[in-house]
């Protein structure tokens, strides 16, 4: 860039008289010196003249000095507005290659968003098959089990039985411990299922606080859609099929043992969860240490449980239960036709057939040896216990709850569960 400067009234048009007249001031001195004589008069006039010229010389270099200053100011402005002009254009010329750059890229992102846009709807359907699987159904038999275990702050994992094709609930701790947290299997009554189940008699809520994980499965429904176990080696009651839940649940728990290394396991019933829980016991189940069954016994007719390993029992049984007898239910079902086997055992009954299995006999005197406040729905202390440990086999335990006054659907609460659970993990 071409600069142009227009010098100003101190410019060049000013330095001109300014020289014109330094000069004639110093040729009046030089001839005032060389001077050898005149009149004093004269010479005093013209020294006073040379000191106003002088005087006025001074003030015109003082300008000069102040325009200059000036000038190299506009000159220094001009610089910056030529270097700013060049930043400027640089950085117009950098802003087009940026623009360049980002086009290029946004061409290659449509072009890579077009090809996704085939692939979309099949990732979608397929995290949509993922969820269903993972999450099931809010209103579902499964959906408000797990909705229960994880309110109580449980770790929900579920286990996939190949041969049925459906899925159950396990609940493990927060602190789990490889080969020591112990496995408690929790069967529902007949028409019920692992949701009403577990609202029913909430074991699920004492898994953090006692250190257990918790299995809760499903029988299948009959023909009139009620869920059921089926505790015999063949079909008892109308509506039953002959399906194999011993062999179910026996694969059920091993498959909770591919999940985990758990300790000790534990059956416990309710009802129709009961008989079952009882089978387990008379088949034999690996690692099966003890069985609590609630308003649960065995059928009278008791072949399929010979040569069962001894384990510890505890029956918990209402004397006023409508449903199963507490005394059993020992006639015959067709007395007009054919003699058949009489139906199920009573409470007393289940303990000394489990003594006996244990090599201990259950005496028909024996006293309790407390007395719990169990079911809410009746006065006072009516649960008595009676417990059996002397001459059984090492580690086993048969104990007998007796809730005197108390129904087949009592009323349980917090001291109950506190009270099996604790009798569970004791054994």
């Amino acid at each position: 860039m071409r600069l142009t400067v227009t010098p100003g009234p101190g410019g060049a048009g000013v330095l001109r008289p300014l020289f014109a007249a330094a000069l004639c001031v110093l040729l009046a001195a030089t001839l005032l010196a060389c001077s050898g004589g005149g009149e004093d008069a004269a010479r005093d006039e013209r020294v006073l003249e040379l000191e106003e010229q002088i005087r006025t010389l001074e003030a015109s270099l003082e300008t000069l000095a102040e325009d200059t200053d000036a000038l190299k100011r506009d000159i220094a402005a001009l610089r910056e507005e030529q270097a700013a002009r060049a930043e400027a254009r640089d950085g117009a010329a950098g802003e087009q290659e940026q623009l360049a750059d980002i086009e290029s890229r946004l061409v290659e992102i449509e072009a890579a968003l077009s090809r996704l846009e085939a692939v979309v709807p099949i990732l979608e359907q397929l995290a949509q098959d993922k969820d269903e699987q993972e999450s099931p159904a809010e209103g579902s038999v499964l959906g408000r089990t797990v909705r229960l275990a994880q309110d109580a702050g449980g770790e929900v994992v579920y286990l996939d039985h190949p041969g049925r094709g459906d899925r159950s609930v396990l609940v493990l701790p927060r602190d789990f411990i490889d080969g020591e947290t112990p496995l408690i299997v929790s069967l529902h009554g007949f028409g019920g299922d692992s949701a009403s189940h577990t609202a029913f008699l909430p074991l699920h809520e004492r898994v953090n606080s006692h250190g257990f994980a918790l299995l809760l499965p499903n029988g299948i429904p009959n023909d009139a859609g009620y869920r059921f176990w089926n505790p015999t080696d063949r079909c008892c009651e109308e509506g039953k099929t002959g399906e194999d839940d011993v062999a179910y649940l026996t694969e059920l728990v091993a498959l909770a043992r591919t999940a985990r290394d758990f300790g000790p396991v534990y059956f416990f019933g309710y009802s129709n969860g009961g008989f079952m829980s009882y089978h387990m016991a008379c088949k034999g189940l690996p690692g099966l240490r003890a069985v609590a069954s609630l308003a649960g016994t065995s059928y009278v007719e008791d072949t399929s449980c010979e040569g069962a390993p001894p384990v510890s029992v505890l029956h918990i049984h209402g004397t006023a239960d409508s449903v199963i007898h507490f005394e059993g239910d020992e006639q015959e079902r067709n007395p007009a036709g054919d003699r058949e086997p009489a139906f199920y055992a009573g409470a007393r009954e289940m303990v000394t057939r489990w003594s006996q299995r244990a090599g201990c006999d259950w005496p028909k005197d024996l006293q309790p040896h407390a007395t719990f406040d169990l079911d809410q729905w009746v006065s006072g202390a009516e649960t008595r216990a009676y417990r059996l440990e002397s001459g059984c086999a090492e580690g086993i335990t048969i104990e007998l709850w007796e809730g005197e006054g108390s129904s087949h659907f009592p009323g349980y609460g917090d001291a109950f569960v506190d009270a099996l659970v604790d009798w569970l993990l004791s054994r």
